[in-house]
């Protein structure tokens, strides 16, 4: 079991955190994004990275697309840049570009584990968020810890979302078990009819085709989508890789996460070919829109939020 401090990463500090199943990259510096999640016994990174974009200190007003290289960010307390309750919120949040204390810490009991702890308090919200990122000898999972608190005076709401970008191909699935899909109003146009909601994972394309949304097609297809996955049967979201033999099983309380977000960019956004995979406290993805809707979620002072999530990765066969 390791857990270190590096160099030599385009100028940032990574830390990894491994064992003999799985290696770890961080950057603390850079909200704390996982930027390679690597299951050892197939040298495979789970997690895309962008062609176009090396990992760099950005600015916290930084437009996210613009400089987004990949991996897994965290994203809070909200999605598109908006006005709530008469704070600026940016792009994406500010967590996910912004500097996050770091501690490791090393237990020698049975199993031995290394746990990386990062935490950030934000500037716009009154909040702190802790993550614990562990591994455990011989397990080839990821044991994630959130606390969440609100440390001011008044209620606070809120989008709280994963952002794990999958290096995917043609022959990737996506298996989440739920009753409804619910297309973003910005790709409607791409749908039949226009309609909002469909019984996943099939909807209807424009031109009256039905589409399975769980399989991924090649990146020729051209398309860029977002959808909401809701009426979660179970708080489980489930990444197939068969081209590299792999599969990612993403565990987390639907009692808090009770939405998937798929932001599906199959070559018709930036040329980028990637599916983000967002276990979500709420949707859409306009925040006030959120709040109209009785979509957010809210702790009030003092309040805290605990949960765990577990990331499984194993062979296919």
């Amino acid at each position: 079991m390791n857990a270190n401090g590096t160099s030599g990463y385009w100028n940032l500090r990574p830390v990894v955190l491994e064992n003999d199943l799985l290696r770890i990259i961080v950057f603390p510096e850079l909200g704390a994004k996982i930027y390679s999640l690597i299951y050892k016994p197939l040298q495979e990174d789970i997690l895309w990275h962008n062609p176009a974009m090396q990992p760099a200190i950005v600015s916290p007003s930084s437009p996210f697309d613009d400089v987004w290289c990949g991996g897994w960010d965290e994203i809070f307390p909200n999605d598109a840049p908006c006005i709530v309750d008469g704070k600026h919120y940016p792009d994406m949040g500010e967590v996910w570009s912004i500097p996050w204390a770091h501690s490791l810490i090393r237990n020698r009991e049975h199993p031995p584990s290394a746990t990386l702890q990062t935490s950030v308090r934000n500037e716009a919200t009154p909040c702190k968020l802790t993550r614990f990122l562990t591994l455990r000898d011989g397990e080839s999972s990821v044991h994630v810890r959130y606390l969440l608190e609100n440390v001011g005076d008044k209620p606070l709401r809120f989008l709280w979302k994963l952002h794990p970008a999958f290096d995917i191909n043609e022959t990737c699935t996506i298996e989440i078990p739920a009753s409804t899909g619910i297309i973003d109003p910005r790709y409607r146009h791409l749908y039949s009819d226009h309609r909002a909601m469909y019984k996943w994972p099939y909807a209807t394309n424009s031109e009256g085709r039905e589409i399975d949304v769980s399989r991924v097609p090649p990146s020729t297809e051209q398309t860029c989508s977002l959808h909401y996955v809701t009426d979660l049967k179970d708080g489980v979201a489930k990444f197939n890789n068969p081209k590299r033999n792999l599969s990612v099983t993403i565990r987390f309380p639907k009692e808090i996460f009770d939405n998937v977000w798929l932001f599906l960019a199959y070559g018709g956004y930036r040329s980028l070919y990637t599916a983000v995979i967002e276990p979500s406290t709420s949707y859409p993805y306009d925040l006030g829109e959120a709040i109209r809707e009785g979509h957010c979620s809210r702790l009030d002072p003092g309040q805290k939020l605990d949960c765990h999530i577990e990331v499984e990765l194993r062979t296919l066969k």
